[in-house]
């Protein structure tokens, strides 16, 4: 045991106290954060202080603090410096205690509020603040010093008043001087934080320093009732904090917050809102400057994705690595070092530890996330690298906790992060940065939370950036007018015949009652009357068995939400049968922060659901609140697999499946173009050359120049709206009578993606914005027999929409108009016929150039799909020969998407050391040729030499057919970038004749190259994929057995254990 080590009660070591002062000559009360972290290291991850009589357990291990955050065994405890903050603060969400009843229904009230929905809604107010702050530093210039923790405390102030109590501080247009409120702030945490280290009689003592807390608390608290006597005064519409809280009802309980509770509450989100996302900005610009390579790979990101365009909420999940900053800047440096907790009985952690009934544990964050057994042995470096999805997802639990711990952690990290990421990004994009001193090494400013002291830097705006034009937006009426399109009302005149369906969410952020809502106005379309949407609870033992039901939930750290918490119980108890005759499909939402738990209540819904007889409608939907793709992924359940499997089990109203009261009007006379709008953007054709000998399928190599602002990396994707052939355009307009500049007004009583109210090119209408050669489903058989006069057709068109509908309509893929040509007696309407196309869709392909290879250019590589000789007047791929017949000066519609991370990171970032295997078939070469290209202009510019680190393996039918890009491909190999080995499935000569025989074939070399670390990406079509795989298991899983690295003997068991970032698979259709 360390000199001056003591044991207490035989378990807990620590060191040796004096009488009344206990430790307290131990500490530095300047620099406490430097005292505990060497205590930790003195006396192991558990140890016992006496701070003044006061006894106390600091817990410094991620393996202990993990039985600390058990809910069930311990709970939060307010002490010290937030305790002596409880004058102020009083039973705020921040500073009540365990079991408060103000807290309890303050929480219920304001979690709404915090949700990502809400969170999104705010980003307006959010780039409102952080465009002051960079319109400030734009104008000071590079001479001015810029206090960074002083300024970033403006901004966090500013952003939290601005978005939740629609209150301006407007700090950036006073004087040098902070507001009051700040500094009466900044006073009172210090203050309250050397409070925490006396002991009462000497803390009693400090009689002068007491009255100004008291002050400073007094004209803190008055600012907040002014706030609120001036809400009542002039209030105003909406949903924000502070009408939530004067006006909000506890759902639980029906009561509402006290004035008292609404200013703790103000002044909790005041303080907590800014102090902390302040800190987490400054040390990260810290850890920027002082390593200017990372700085550099972030804006290197936001040029990808932003180049000179403005930044939306849609951006920031394009920007992983400065979530990656972020994450690494809490983990070294959390900007509230620590939380409490106590337990109410004796508990006993680690298997030896003691820690008695009320006894005070302090979560000393700042080395608990330095623990060597979760981080390494570089734990103490600042590496953004290791906070990638891929390492961040598969962190032992609770190995970070920078927002505390389960129901009394933040309710606000949502918004900390959004506003973090905001702010650095704009920063980044529009200015260089540099130590105001150079030689300046951190130090900690210390009070209950903690900031960088001292460090100030100096800006000035990047290249071609100007202050007159910073932040500059085009007005409302030069957008587009689908940009500015309204919702349109969905009429439910005709209720009576739609088909009933009853709604649930458990939400306690909101998200799910959106997600909810959403769904309501969305089934009259589809031919169902919602139930008004309800919360899970009212659910409980009221499943209806008239319809579907379908529910929403998400787990909150693995909890269920507030009013599901009843439904889950209930929903556990149910034995075998107990919900015979239900049908239901649960939506689940979760965030990828809380790994451990992401998804747990929504999936043990659906398995207790189903296990109790109810019946499954479609496979759960699932969705991760951190990516942004909410809504997204909500459709794609909703329109791919829900409403389809409610129509086919129960229809939809006729009404609903009708022609939607589509009316056109013919205009001949000033005929108007209409585009697809969104993302998309026009990109010129170069170039578009075969690549294939006569006697094979198509391939072809379609060079664009890109619009300037279109950046992207090897291995992304790029989506490309194609048009219909115009042989078909041409049937269409024939059919119905209409010329090319024929200008049609559509009309709608329901939500259509057509536009409405305007006129549009029948030429343009049918070519580029519906699908014509879709296959024809059976819904819209039985329609078009519904118009066929013959009572012989009008059976032959229910036959084909049954049984034979498989062989003789999806086989041949015929489409509505083949339908039309096959029996011309049908006799519709061309607004029946518009409203059975489905909206053109784009196809994806990825690009197979690196950017530097030709700046302001893209290449795509593709393969033709041809038409099937048993249907040969029937075109075959629709993009493909899209695509194959452009020339030289087209323009084609195009949106660049980035790839998936581990992806781009094996593309983009990974070691050139690391072995890289690569195999692909056909077209699938795409991305791995642009990666490739990109290490051979790395290699010719930096002279680099040695062993190839990337093998490719490559089938094709034979090296006089379709072994493209073989030219290029052997001067990479000449120069060292890559080994290639290929196979002929057309070359009877050939010894390998597809890649599996190849794999086979160089089964040691890639077992050594794995056991090496190796990276192995495969790009084919599914069935290839799943053959690769089928060969290339059982050789990558005997190394690792060799190597003693698994004892796993199934290779489905072993695969799913392999990291997604070193098994990567990119599969297209």
């Amino acid at each position: 045991m360390a000199n001056g080590q003591v044991k207490r009660r035989g378990q807990l070591p620590g060191p040796k106290g004096l009488p009344l002062l206990g430790n307290l000559l131990d500490m530095d009360l300047n620099d406490f954060i430097t005292s505990l972290s060497n205590m930790a290291k003195k006396y192991g991850p558990i140890f016992s202080l006496d701070i003044g009589g006061d006894k106390q357990v600091m817990v410094c291990s991620r393996d202990i603090l993990d039985e600390i955050c058990d809910e069930t065994r311990f709970h939060k405890l307010v002490i010290g410096g937030v305790e002596k903050l409880r004058p102020l603060a009083g039973d705020g969400l921040f500073t009540a205690q365990d079991g408060n009843q103000d807290w309890a229904i303050a929480h219920r009230i304001l979690m709404p509020l915090f949700g990502p929905l809400k969170i999104r809604e705010m980003f307006p107010d959010m780039q409102d603040v952080s465009e002051q702050l960079c319109l400030k530093w734009a104008r000071l210039g590079p001479s001015a010093t810029i206090d960074v923790a002083n300024d970033f405390t403006r901004l966090t102030l500013d952003t939290i008043a601005l978005c939740t109590m629609n209150y301006r501080f407007n700090s950036f247009y006073s004087s040098e001087k902070m507001h009051p409120f700040i500094e009466s702030m900044s006073a009172a945490l210090t203050d309250a934080d050397k409070q925490s280290m006396f002991p009462d009689f000497i803390g009693s003592c400090r009689i002068r320093a007491l009255a100004n807390f008291r002050k400073h608390v007094a004209s803190m608290r008055g600012l907040c009732h002014e706030l609120i006597q001036e809400r009542r005064n002039n209030p105003i519409k909406g949903t924000d904090l502070l009408n939530a809280m004067m006006e909000g009802t506890d759902p639980k309980t029906g009561s509402k917050m006290s004035d008292d509770s609404i200013v703790e509450n103000l002044i909790t989100f005041l303080i907590a809102g800014h102090e902390t996302t302040s800190g987490l900005l400054s040390f990260a610009f810290y850890y920027l400057l002082e390593y200017p390579h990372i700085l550099e790979k972030a804006r290197q990101e936001i040029d990808e994705v932003l180049g000179d365009s403005n930044l939306t909420v849609d951006d920031l999940p394009r920007m992983p690595y400065i979530s990656m900053i972020l994450r690494e800047t809490l983990r070294l440096m959390p900007t509230a070092p620590g939380f409490y907790v106590t337990s109410s009985k004796d508990e006993t952690v680690g298997g030896q530890y003691d820690i008695p009934a009320n006894e005070p544990v302090f979560c000393f964050l700042h080395q608990i996330h330095r623990d060597p057994q979760v981080w390494g042995p570089d734990a103490e470096d600042f590496k953004p690298e290791r906070m990638a999805d891929e390492f961040f997802n598969k962190l032992p639990k609770n190995a970070w906790k920078p927002f505390g711990n389960g129901m009394r952690g933040c309710i606000g990290r949502e918004f900390a992060w959004q506003e973090a990421q905001l702010a650095m990004i704009m920063i980044l994009q529009n200015f260089d940065l540099w130590k105001a001193d150079p030689n300046y090494k951190l130090k900690i400013k210390q009070s209950l939370t903690i900031k960088p002291d001292g460090f100030d830097m100096r800006v000035k705006l990047r290249e071609k950036r100007k202050l007159s034009s910073l932040f500059k937006t085009p007005s409302i009426a030069s957008l587009p007018a689908s940009s500015r399109a309204s919702r349109q009302h969905v009429d439910l005149s005709d209720s009576k015949d739609l088909k009933p369906i009853s709604i649930f969410y458990g939400s306690n952020t909101g998200t799910c009652e959106a997600l909810a809502q959403k769904l309501s106005a969305d089934c009259a379309s589809f031919g169902f009357m919602p139930s008004k949407p309800l919360p899970l609870d009212s659910a409980t033992k009221n499943l209806s068995k008239e319809g579907p039901n379908i529910l929403f939930a998400a787990s909150y750290d693995g909890r269920p939400s507030d009013n599901a918490a009843e439904f889950a119980k209930w929903v556990e108890s149910l034995r075998p049968g107990d919900l015979e005759g239900v049908q239901f499909a649960v939506f689940g939402c979760g965030h990828k922060d809380w790994v451990s738990t992401l998804h747990k209540v929504p999936k043990i819904l659906d398995k207790c659901l189903s296990d109790a007889g109810a019946e499954r409608i479609v496979d759960i939907g699932l969705t991760d609140a951190s990516t942004g793709r909410l809504y997204s992924d909500f459709d794609d359940w909703t329109n791919g697999k829900l409403f389809p499997e409610l129509l086919r089990r129960h229809g939809g109203s006729k009404d609903a499946q009708a022609d939607g009261h589509l009316e056109l009007s013919v205009v001949v006379n000033q005929p108007h173009r209409s585009e697809m709008g969104g993302n998309f953007k026009r990109a010129e054709v170069v170039e578009n050359q075969l690549l294939t000998h006569p006697g094979v399928p198509r391939k072809h190599s379609l060079l664009l120049k890109l619009p300037k602002d279109v950046i992207y990396s090897p291995g992304d994707h790029v989506l490309v709206l194609p048009k219909n052939p115009p042989e078909l355009v041409e049937q269409v307009m024939s059919c119905f009578g209409v010329d090319n500049d024929t200008a049609l007004t559509i009309s709608s009583g329901r939500p259509t993606f057509l536009p409405t109210e305007t006129p549009i090119l029948a030429s343009n209408l049918f070519s580029s914005l519906v699908e014509l050669s879709q296959t024809i489903s059976r819904t819209s058989l039985k329609r078009l027999a519904d118009f066929a006069g013959d009572e012989h057709i009008k059976s032959e068109l229910h036959i084909l929409a049954g049984d034979k509908y498989a062989k003789e309509v999806d086989e041949p893929r015929l489409s509505i108009l083949d339908i039309l040509h096959k029996y011309p007696s049908i006799n519709i309407q061309l607004s029946t016929f518009l409203s059975m196309l489905p909206q053109m869709r784009p196809r994806t392909y990825s690009f197979a150039s690196a950017p530097e290879w030709k700046p302001g250019h893209g290449m795509l590589l593709f393969s033709v799909v041809e038409a099937e000789e048993a249907h040969a007047g029937r075109p075959g791929g629709l993009a493909t020969n899209y695509m194959a017949q452009l020339r030289r000066g087209d323009s084609v519609l195009v949106e660049p998407r980035a790839c998936r991370p581990e992806l781009r990171a094996a593309m983009t970032t990974l070691d050139p050391k690391v072995p890289i295997v690569m195999i692909a078939v056909g077209a699938g070469l795409a991305p791995f040729l642009g990666f490739l290209q990109k290490r051979y202009l790395e290699t010719r510019h930096h002279q680099s030499t040695g062993s190839p680190a990337c093998t490719l393996l490559f089938g094709c039918r034979g090296a006089n057919m379709d072994d493209i890009c073989r030219d290029t491909l052997d001067e990479y190999s000449r120069a060292g970038v890559v080994t290639v080995h290929r196979a002929y499935s057309r070359d009877p000569y050939a010894s390998s004749k597809y890649v599996q025989g190849l794999i086979t074939k160089q089964s040691k070399m890639l077992a050594k190259l794995w056991g090496q670390g190796a990276v192995v990406m495969v790009c084919s079509g599914k069935k290839v994929a799943d053959g690769v795989m089928d060969v290339l298991s059982p050789v990558l899983l005997e190394e690792e057995r060799r190597l003693g690295l698994t004892n796993a003997s199934d290779c489905d068991v072993w695969w799913k254990s392999v990291g997604k970032e070193r098994l990567i698979l990119e599969v297209f259709g």
